[in-house]
Parts: C-alpha cells; structure tokens; sequence
C-alpha cells in the first residue's frame, strides 16, 4: 500500500528515513495547532499573506468519524513535493503529492468570484444566462479539485449594463432533456459511504473489491453497472432482510461498535440484540426462497479444445468465453471487441484487451504473431508529419489526439 509506505518513512536523500505523512487509516479533518502555525509560516513566504486563509474550513462532522488521530496531511509542510521527488516512486510521488497541495490548500483563503446573471427579453421570450470569473484564486492557486460527475461550464460574459439593447447575431434552436443521475465511479461510491457513514477508510476498497469480485457489478467505461446477479441479490436481501440492507444499518451498527470500544455498550448484548431476530429471518429465508439460476447467454464462437458452444460468464474484469463442459474442459477466452482501426504493423485488426490488473489497453488480433500494443485507443488517422498512428488520450476535462510516435510529439490542437 503506497500510503503505508509514505507513512512508516522512506529514504529521503540528505536526510535519511522519514515519515512524510501522518497516520493514514482515518477519516478525522482536525489539524493540530503546530501544523497550521507551519501552513501558514509557508504560505505567507510563498504566496503572500493575501492567500493565507482563517483556519481549515469546517464541514459538519460525519457519523462514526475516528478522531483518534489527525486528518492525514505532510509531516512537515516544508517538504514539498518537488523537494522529495527524486527519493520516491512515481506512484508514492504522485500520492504525496495530492495530500501535500490538499492539505495545503486548505489553510489558504478562499477563491472569490464575480458573478452574473442576464435576463435577455425577446419580444415574448426572455432567455437567460448566468457566469462567473474568478476575481482572487486563493487555494485555487494550489489545488483545484476534479470532478467525476459532467458539469456545466459557466460562460464568461461580457460587461453588460440594465436596459442595454443586444444585437442577435446567431440563433442555434437546441432541445435538451433532464438527464439521470451519473452511474458512479470508485471516487464517487468511495463519496458516498463516506457521506453515509458507512464503513471506515480502511475498508472502502475491500467493499468495492468484493462485490466486482461476487459478480454483482461490473465496469462499463470506467462506472459500475449491476449485473443481472447484482440485481437478483439487491431484491433477494431487499425481501428477507431489508432492515440489514437499509442505507442506515451499517452506520449504526459502526456507532455501536464505537460505544464498545469506549466502554459504553455490552458486546453480548448488542450481539444479542442483532443475531437473534436475524437467525429468525435467515430460517425463514431458507424456507421460502426458491433457487435462483443465472442462465449463461450462448455464443457462436465454438470451443476449439471441445467443439461446444462457449457461454458468456462475468467476472470481475466484466464478460469473458468459456466453455459450457467446465470442469472436464475448463477452455476460457477473452470476448474480442474491434474498434474498426487497422494495426499499422501488419493490417490486422486493433482489438480491446484487459491486462491482468483489469487495465483496458489495444492490441493486434493477430497476436502474438504481432506485438502491436497501445494504453491509448487508436484513432484510425495517420500523423501529418511523421506517418505514425494517431491515439486519443484524455485528460481532465477533454480528449485530444497525439502521434502514438514518442519521437514525433505531433498533438492535434
């Protein structure tokens, strides 16, 4: 675990093994004394004492908040990122590098923001629009926080006055329909048991390993979608035990479990307390509930050890081929999904691949004859300037196209 690494100490050249974090498995925002008198020793020295902030910002306590310990931030705010970057991993870099710019960023001052809002009368139509410009950027000078979720820019506007008088230089007639809810990615599932007060930080990624591992979910462009046991589970649990499945169950049952730890609730009690209206429900669901079985969805690809039909299974890396005859023949295969670019190796077609970490990467169909791979989806175009394969990469908030030649660094602007 990269945090366990940042926190038990690494060998920082010229001063030798430090611990550059605070303990880590907690999910407290309190911030002693000493460590924001040294924020904002730096921040007046770096920035200026416009950006240095009042304190932290204070949000409402969470549920269940272990505040045994500090929020997790830098050891020393004076051991940049940069100052550490040659001593450490890409990967314990990076991470270091996200708490020291958050934490930092909340002992600065906030952003301000100019903003607008115009009504536009047209004869019997008023159309309106709204925009912000950032005024001061504060803590945005060091950090600004992505999102997972498709907003809406605002637009920068004009200086505009009451009563001026507009001139209509383009009318573009667009239909827009209320669009549902984002399925969630792990940031924002992770988002919301913690809103919720469901589990610790140390069991977040165990919750969402298992039910990808169980076959209730599965990946579809970077967002889980339940699969059709998912479903059968939900309303299975929801039936029997719906009192254990409700969103406030697991809170409770963690705020109990605090009360222990503190000595003031009885452990035989509460198990008491919970198993024994639970061993009255699980009878009555072993009773009642009927067998449930997942047909396997039959395919035209043929199994070339056995000549069988192979199914579509799931796994935790989404669908794959195997052979109906498991556990005499247990031949298993990827489902191969071209995405109509040609291999420029050898004119087979480029197909999409998992590696063994569930990573979507673009290979050749024809491997391993050829070794053509890409982390970045061809585009099918060929680069201007030096004839290469042109790939899309994203970034944040867009996805532009650049020559798949490092030597080249064509980018399509």
């Amino acid at each position: 675990m990269v945090a366990q690494q940042l926190y038990e100490g690494l060998d920082i050249k010229g001063e030798g093994t430090v611990g550059l974090i605070t303990y880590m498995r907690t999910d407290s925002t309190r911030v002693s004394e000493q460590a924001k008198q040294e924020a904002a020793t730096y921040i007046k020295s770096n920035y200026g004492k416009d950006y240095l902030g009042n304190g932290t910002v204070k949000r409402g306590n969470k549920r269940n908040v272990q505040d045994a310990h500090e929020g997790i931030r830098p050891t020393s705010v004076f051991r940049t990122p940069e100052k550490v970057k040659d001593s450490l991993t890409k990967d314990q870099y990076m991470l270091y590098k996200l708490i020291w710019e958050r934490f930092t960023s909340s002992q600065m001052a906030p952003a301000v923001y100019d903003t607008m809002s115009v009504s536009i009368k047209a004869g019997e139509y008023v159309f309106r629009v709204s925009g912000s410009t950032v005024k001061f950027p504060g803590f945005m000078l060091l950090y600004t926080e992505g999102s997972d979720e498709e907003e809406k820019e605002e637009s920068q506007l004009p200086n505009l006055k009451a009563g001026q008088t507009l001139k209509l230089l383009e009318l573009f007639p667009e239909q827009h329909f209320t669009q549902p809810p984002p399925r969630y990615t792990e940031a924002m599932l992770v988002k919301v048991l913690e809103e919720k007060g469901i589990g610790r930080p140390s069991t977040y990624a165990p919750t969402i390993d298992v039910i990808q591992k169980r076959g209730y979910v599965e990946k579809e462009k970077g967002r889980f979608k339940p699969t059709e046991l998912g479903e059968i589970v939900v309303q299975i649990m929801q039936e029997f035990f719906s009192d254990i499945v409700d969103i406030d169950f697991t809170a409770e049952m963690e705020e109990q479990l605090d009360k222990i730890e503190l000595g003031h609730q009885d452990r035989q009690e509460l198990l008491k307390l919970f198993y024994t209206p639970f061993e009255k429900k699980l009878k009555v669901a072993e009773q009642e509930l009927e067998k449930v079985k997942i047909e396997d969805e039959v395919s035209d690809e043929k199994c070339e050890l056995c000549g069988r039909n192979m199914v579509i299974k799931r796994g935790r890396f989404g669908k794959f081929l195997a052979c109906p005859g498991f556990p005499e023949c247990k031949n298993t295969k990827p489902i191969v999904t071209e995405i109509g670019v040609n291999c420029p190796n050898c004119g087979g077609s480029i197909v999409v691949r998992r590696s063994k970490r569930g990573r979507i990467f673009y290979g050749c169909s024809n491997y391993p004859d050829c070794k053509f791979v890409s982390w970045n989806k061809p585009s099918g175009k060929s680069c201007p300037q030096c004839g290469g394969l042109m790939v899309v990469k994203k970034s944040k908030d867009k996805e532009y196209e650049v020559c798949s030649n490092k030597e080249c660094g064509y980018k399509l602007k």
